[in-house]
């Protein structure tokens, strides 16, 4: 995505610098002019400093500091702040004192930023591993003077979309592993022992038995064709990695995995979640819903679930109603349409989201708490039943080679 650097005038007069991803200029300048900026230039990047400045945020990157470190600074802030010291005190008391290098060095670096006179918000907007949402609050905060309490809204986010993705990727790997380790015993097996055993019976003459036969059968299949379907599977994975790679492609898959049992809806409720939550919380601070849409849209870790944000903030802009552009079928949860539309004929957006937020966070803890239960062991009896049934037939044949 090009990179556009601007130079803007704030609503006190004051020039603001920066950079900014995006698809298009057009797409800045009306960010930019959400703001309350005036835009004076315009321009996109060169290549040159797009990969230096690409090259930065990578190196950057590795050393950005974890995202329940940069929650802990958050709340840490907010508790300095609400006791009364300013807010550089309070900065600079967290770049001292704080357990991790990464937090230092990035509380250093805007303490700088502050010091040269620009706001808290862009000294934010430039440190890795800081949520782009934050900035968002902290302007709101800037210009409302609320801004302890915006910080610890966008450190119960962290910690809320923190804990779903834990929780979503306890449920589902726990699972696969056992899967994989299981499907790696039985596949040694049958690949490498039985051949022997087989090699074994027959030069003793010896009938196999039925269990053990149909296990050679299997393996003789495998050490036939398995060069074969090995070559099959790996032109499946690179079909699938190069369709996920391509938007069009990414979307489709992901929207065939919403279809998937149990695990289409999961994704649906963590998706129902993320836009309610984040969208209350911007809300409620003071954003505008259309500058609120383009943070919730980069919330959304699914292409999918990003595209019909889009798709709606484009359809406010052409005058349709927030409710009427969530009604898509098996996306977001039907509820989250039907609320949205009593929150805004109320006019109390923000306390409905609230609600909804909840009442899908419940429901997501409770359907992973479901299949923590119940899918676990029944993956463990099917698989525990598949390999039980290796192990009885590979005895047997041992036995009859000793009988």
């Amino acid at each position: 995505m090009p990179t556009f650097a601007f130079v803007a005038r704030d609503e006190a007069g004051q020039s603001r610098r920066g950079a900014v991803e995006a698809a298009s200029a057009s797409i800045v300048a009306s960010q930019l002019r959400m703001r309350g900026w005036i835009v004076v230039t315009l321009e996109e990047q060169l290549s040159g400093a797009s990969n230096s400045s690409a090259g930065n945020a990578i190196f950057s990157g590795i050393f950005a500091p974890r995202n329940v470190q940069v929650e802990l600074s958050l709340r840490q802030l907010a508790v300095m702040l609400n006791g009364g010291i300013s807010l550089l005190s309070a900065m600079q008391t967290i770049s001292t004192q704080s357990d991790s290098r990464a937090i230092r060095r990035s509380y250093g670096e805007m303490i700088e930023t502050v010091q040269a006179g620009q706001p808290f918000s862009q000294a934010i907007e430039s440190q890795a591993g800081f949520p782009k949402y934050l900035a968002q609050l902290v302007r709101v905060g800037e210009q409302t003077g609320i801004q302890e309490t915006v910080l610890i809204r966008a450190a119960d986010m962290m910690r809320t979309r923190r804990e779903t993705l834990r929780e979503i990727g306890t449920a589902l790997l726990y699972p696969l592993l056992v899967l994989v380790a299981a499907v790696s015993v039985t596949g040694f097996i049958v690949t490498n022992l039985l051949p022997k055993l087989s090699f074994l019976l027959e030069s003793l003459g010896k009938p196999l038995p039925p269990m053990t036969q149909s296990l050679i059968t299997a393996s003789n299949f495998l050490n036939e064709w398995g060069g074969q379907i090995f070559v099959v599977l790996l032109l499946v994975g690179v079909l699938f990695v190069l369709t996920w790679l391509s938007a069009a492609g990414r979307i489709w898959i992901e929207r065939l995995s919403l279809r998937i049992p149990i695990i289409g809806k999961l994704f649906r409720l963590s998706g129902t979640l993320t836009f309610s939550q984040t969208l209350g919380v911007l809300v409620g601070s003071g954003v505008s819903v259309l500058e609120a849409l383009i943070t919730v849209q980069e919330m959304h870790s699914s292409t999918y679930f990003a595209s019909i944000v889009q798709r709606s903030r484009d359809a406010i802009i052409r005058g349709q109603n927030l409710a009427d552009t969530l009604r898509v079928r098996g996306a977001f949860m039907p509820l989250l349409a039907t609320m949205t539309a009593v929150g805004e004929e109320s006019g109390t957006l923000e306390e409905v989201l609230s609600e909804v937020s909840d009442f899908h966070r419940a429901q997501l803890s409770a359907m992973i708490k479901t299949m923590s239960s119940l899918v676990t062991p029944a993956i463990i009896v099917v698989v525990g039943s598949i390999v039980g049934y290796v192990y009885i037939a590979f005895f047997v044949g041992l036995f009859s080679v000793a009988g």
